[in-house]
């Protein structure tokens, strides 16, 4: 009698138990839950000028896949998009290649030298003819038309590398120029003293991005030399036009607010020389002088590219790298439009 009166007593305690355990995951998600919605209320509200007026267009490919996305770009041919970045496992870095129709390609690049690529992938532009990916201190020319084509999986083998003044923390073809420039963080990434540029409103500028003309003549389509020099703040991660007289610079750096800095140029004078590439070519200097607006934006939106009137931001904040951006929904693009 006395075993089989503690049996009960025993499974109203396991279920005790289970009703507690019940209540506790029940509050956690719960918690969990209210968590989310705060941080997409306060994203929402702390960055409510860029929300306002930006648009979602699509996903960021891979970045559920451990790509970390540094940079996009509108591959003209073949009406695709492009993006460069690199593996949170160290693997080679691939682009990936989104189709029209939103189908997705993974590439992997080989150098010239027959080794697969590695790089940070700071960078990725285009033109009909060629891709450029950013690479150590300079950039490897693709084949346009086989990144366009070639089918998820395949590896496209670099036709050349071209060596730069710098390691390119990003570019951008607008135009008839190719645009590439440098990074600066103090201590953690810096620049040449030469870099480093009292600006005319009393500021300092402390990275510089280089001008190339796009020349037909040239080898891979870019002339050897820069036409001009811009003096640029520090941060900087992408580079596009907004309309004929108007670069953007996408500024962002760690979990800081980023910014999406609009300069207006069609009066911009030259303040001097610099010293590119070993000849002297004019130095053009954006600051305060010229700033017609600053969008500040989520943290780590890092590669911009100009299409049909708008700018449209990558962000690298939803990667499995970084994570906190999946819970606001970074792990897209988005577009704005940014003319003065």
């Amino acid at each position: 009698m006395a075993e089989s009166a503690v049996r009960p007593a025993s499974g109203i305690g396991r279920n005790r138990m289970l009703k507690i355990i019940g209540i506790v995951l029940a509050s956690v998600a719960a918690l969990v839950l209210a968590a989310v919605i705060g941080l997409n209320l306060y994203v929402r509200v702390a960055f409510g000028s860029f929300y306002n007026q930006a648009e979602r267009e699509f996903a960021i490919p891979g970045v559920d896949s451990g790509f970390v996305c540094q940079d996009l770009d509108h591959l003209q041919g073949s009406d695709a998009w492009l993006f460069s970045g690199y593996m949170v496992d160290s693997g080679p870095s691939p682009l990936y290649r989104r189709a029209v129709d939103g189908a997705i390609a993974r590439l992997l690049v080989q150098t010239p030298d027959g080794e697969l690529y590695q790089g940070h992938g700071s960078a990725i532009t285009s033109t009909d003819q060629y891709a450029y990916l950013a690479c150590e201190e300079g950039y490897l020319v693709l084949d346009a038309e086989e990144v366009a084509t070639a089918a998820d999986g395949a590896t496209v083998r670099a036709l050349a590398r071209v060596e730069l003044d710098f390691s390119p923390a990003f570019m951008n073809i607008e135009g008839d120029t190719l645009l590439t420039g440098e990074f600066y963080f103090p201590g953690d990434y810096e620049t040449p003293k030469s870099h480093r540029i009292a600006t005319p409103d009393g500021a300092e500028n402390p990275a510089v991005m280089y001008a190339y003309p796009l020349d037909p003549n040239a080898p891979f389509g870019v002339a050897a030399l820069p036409e001009r020099v811009y003096s640029i703040p520090g941060m900087i991660q992408g580079v596009c036009t907004a309309g004929e007289n108007r670069l953007v610079l996408s500024q962002s750096y760690g979990v800081a607010p980023s910014h999406l800095l609009a300069y207006d140029i069609a009066h911009l004078a030259p303040s001097g020389t610099f010293t590119a590439d070993g000849a002297e070519v004019p130095l053009y200097c954006l600051d305060s002088r010229s700033l017609g607006a600053d969008v500040e934006a989520p943290p780590m939106a890092e590669g911009i590219e100009s299409y049909d009137g708008r700018v449209y931001v990558s962000d690298e904040s939803a990667s499995n790298k970084y994570f906190f951006g999946k819970l606001y929904g970074a792990g897209v693009v988005y577009s704005l439009a940014m003319e003065g």
